[in-house]
């Protein structure tokens, strides 16, 4: 293993961050601050994992600060910190304490300012630090060089997957960085360190998407295994399940999302197809009797399981699987003669794709379709994420409309 410990200097203060790992590796870096006339002041670990909470009695008795999320982690693990550091490395006792001061906002101490800059990718409360003044950025176990992103053990895949891109794009919209070190990995420029942000993205996109990757990171076997078992926990029922914990869409958002549509379809849209929502859809009842369309057909589950489209006359009636729909005397309409189809889904993602209920239908309507139909998946942006499980028979929208507006999106193969 490749660690990194990072000591900041201010006179003879000295801030001692992620310190190493062997016992010798600590000795000896009590032993080089000595020899330095440098005294410890603090430390930092920038999250719970037993590699970087590590500590020795050669560094002195001062606070050692994390995040207030990192200290109530390393609280609840803290046992199975001591196992996870006792299988690889010999272990006193006085090197893995507890002993972690919760710290917000920046460090106390007397040096150069160190923003703490807290996401929970890879760890919850996981904290880089930012040293704006020295052009540095100490990301704990964010943006490597020789590992892939890992999402967090004991957190369910999706959840954890937005919470590495959410992670990601707070280390990448820090100003002033020159300078990176990564807790496992090579310290690299500015320049190199957005192409890693950019890998690292590529890389939870094929992940998500269920693509072969082609990163040179994958060699070790435990990574290869650790990417197998991500993959797994990412599939379309993991997505499904983790969007039942999210509330329905609350009428402001909904109202919001209508007036973008109003303002995308205009006053002449043409023939539209539509919905009746269910229960995480957004209701676009208000809506379609206001637009001026040439028609509005809505979907119709036959007997024989296909959807039929019918026009919108505000009749309707309750289907067998408890849902309503147009009612059946009402006259059909070919989707061929749509000009604009609004899609419903639980999710979608930014390239377009759509996570549906599992019955196929739109998948199988989509291919019929005029080309040039504006096909609009309709939602709301906290159900928009940056990728989704995608398979080849999987139809992408052309635009996304939500309470932010409507955009078109580019689609990607699968």
């Amino acid at each position: 293993m490749a660690t990194s410990t990072v000591v900041v200097t201010s006179g003879r203060d000295a801030l001692v961050v992620d310190p190493g790992v062997h016992l010798d590796e600590l000795e000896a870096l009590g032993a080089e601050l000595l020899a330095r006339r440098l005294q410890p002041v603090g430390g930092f670990a920038t999250h719970a994992h037993w590699d970087h909470v590590l500590w020795h009695r050669d560094l002195g008795d001062v606070p050692r600060w994390a995040s207030r999320a990192t200290v109530a982690d390393g609280v609840t693990h803290h046992h199975e910190l001591v196992d996870q550091a006792e299988a690889a490395v010999e272990l006193d006792d006085e090197r893995l304490g507890l002993g972690l001061t919760p710290v917000e906002g920046a460090l106390p101490w007397t040096g150069p300012e160190a923003v703490l800059v807290t996401h929970d990718a890879h760890a919850v409360g996981h904290t880089a630090l930012h040293l704006p003044d020295l052009g540095l950025l100490v990301t704990g176990d964010m943006g490597s060089d020789i590992e892939v992103p890992l999402l967090e053990h004991g957190v369910p895949g999706p959840q954890a997957l937005l919470a590495y891109h959410e992670g990601l794009e707070r280390l990448a919209a820090l100003p002033s960085v020159e300078l990176v070190v990564t807790g496992h990995g090579h310290v690299c420029d500015g320049a190199m360190w957005r192409r890693r942000l950019d890998a690292d993205r590529r890389y939870l996109d094929d992940i998500a998407a269920g693509r072969p990757s082609d990163d040179t990171r994958l060699i070790e076997p435990w990574l290869v295994d650790a990417d197998a078992g991500m993959r797994a926990s990412l599939t379309k029922r993991a997505w499904r399940d983790w969007v039942r914990s999210l509330d329905p869409p609350t009428p402001t958002r909904t109202a919001a999302v209508r007036d973008a549509l109003a303002a995308f379809l205009g006053p002449q849209p043409g023939v539209v197809g539509s919905y009746l929502p269910l229960p995480g859809e957004v209701d676009l009842s208000d809506l379609l009797g206001d637009v001026g369309a040439d028609a509005v057909a809505l979907p119709r589950l036959e007997g024989d399981g296909t959807l039929a489209w019918r026009r919108d006359a505000g009749d309707r009636e309750r289907n067998e699987l408890g849902f309503d729909q147009p009612a059946d005397h009402l006259p059909e309409i070919d989707p061929l003669d749509f000009d604009v189809l609004l899609v419903p889904g639980r999710l979608f993602d930014h390239h377009g794709v759509r996570l549906g209920r599992g019955g196929g239908h739109y998948d199988r309507l989509l291919p019929r379709l005029r080309p040039g139909v504006a096909i609009v998946g309709v939602t709301v942006d906290e159900r928009v994420v940056p990728r989704l499980p995608t398979e080849r028979h999987d139809e992408p929208m052309t635009h996304l409309a939500t309470e932010s507006g409507v955009r078109a999106v580019a689609a990607s193969a699968p």
